[in-house]
């Protein structure tokens, strides 16, 4: 790559990030991340409740990732409304996680560490893209799958169908296991609510809040160490199969010797993380 090439692809850059900055600050971004947060508090509830009433034998649980808790979600009467609402809140999440890494609101900087985390900030926002485009295909088609997606499994196929595919899918398998470090260390340390606005919060509710995130966090960075070892053994078995999602993890779980305990105390911990995302709805910083 020569020097003109690297410095357009700078001015570029720059360019964005400046737009980015001028975006993210508007209100209406606000106010749509805001519902975004709401969006996802509410998926989460749904997964972690689901799991826990599954592990105390109780009616209506079920192991269940994004996709499926939708599925769930539109058996019910109002569940093309609630999904409705669900689209605009994803849609929300998206595009503010996607100006988020691109702005760096977090202020991670541009360093090695700096790049991961925007990146990761942007993969998450495609994420919510993809949950908020199932929503809409289940309110438009009045479709309703059963099954939980296998957006793993197809994303392992596609690249171990094509040369060194396997080595990209051992990335990811390390890239999950990197960001559960980051989840855990984040939790433990409280380092998470760096990004709230804790001026407003009373002591009670930081401690509420520190509860949450050491709970919250702790489970996804297990659940994460799962799904990491799953697309390991998709790259070291070849087989794509073996890339599962959380509800792989959650599976994994309730079929191993406590797996009772173990769906109960991950399950608890997805619920918490929904009751978190509904706390950042409100305190979290969003520019």
């Amino acid at each position: 790559m020569d020097d003109q090439t690297k410095e357009a692809i700078s001015a570029t850059a720059k360019k964005a990030e400046r737009i980015a900055e001028e975006v993210v600050e508007r209100p209406w971004v606000r106010a749509f991340s805001r519902i975004g947060f709401l969006a996802k508090g509410f998926l989460f509830l749904v997964i972690g409740l689901s799991a826990i009433l599954l592990a105390t034998g109780m009616q209506g649980g079920r192991i269940t990732d994004p996709a499926g808790a939708m599925a769930a979600i539109a058996q019910y009467s109002a569940g093309k409304f609630l999904l409705t609402i669900f689209f605009i809140g994803a849609l929300g999440h998206g595009v503010w996680n996607i100006l988020r890494g691109i702005a760096d609101v977090d202020g991670v900087g541009k360093g090695i560490k700096g790049i991961i985390a925007r990146s990761a900030s942007v993969g998450v926002g495609i994420f919510y893209f993809i949950l908020a485009a199932t929503a809409f295909t289940i309110v438009l088609t009045h479709s309703v799958s059963e099954e939980n997606g296998r957006a793993e499994e197809t994303v392992a196929w596609i690249f171990l169908s094509i040369p060194l595919g396997a080595v990209v899918i051992l990335i990811v398998a390390l890239g999950f296991w990197g960001v559960a470090i980051h989840e855990c260390y984040s939790g433990i340390s409280g380092k998470f609510q760096e990004n709230y606005k804790t001026w407003k919060l009373t002591p009670a509710m930081e401690k509420f809040a520190m509860l949450l995130g050491v709970i919250s966090f702790s489970t996804r960075a297990f659940l994460y160490v799962l799904v990491g070892y799953f697309f390991f053994l998709a790259a070291n078995l070849n087989d794509p199969s073996q890339a599962q999602g959380i509800d792989g993890a959650l599976l994994s779980l309730a079929q191993s010797r406590y797996g009772s305990i173990l769906l109960l105390v991950s399950g608890f911990g997805l619920f918490c993380n929904g009751v978190l995302a509904f706390f950042e709805a409100k305190y979290r910083r969003i520019c």
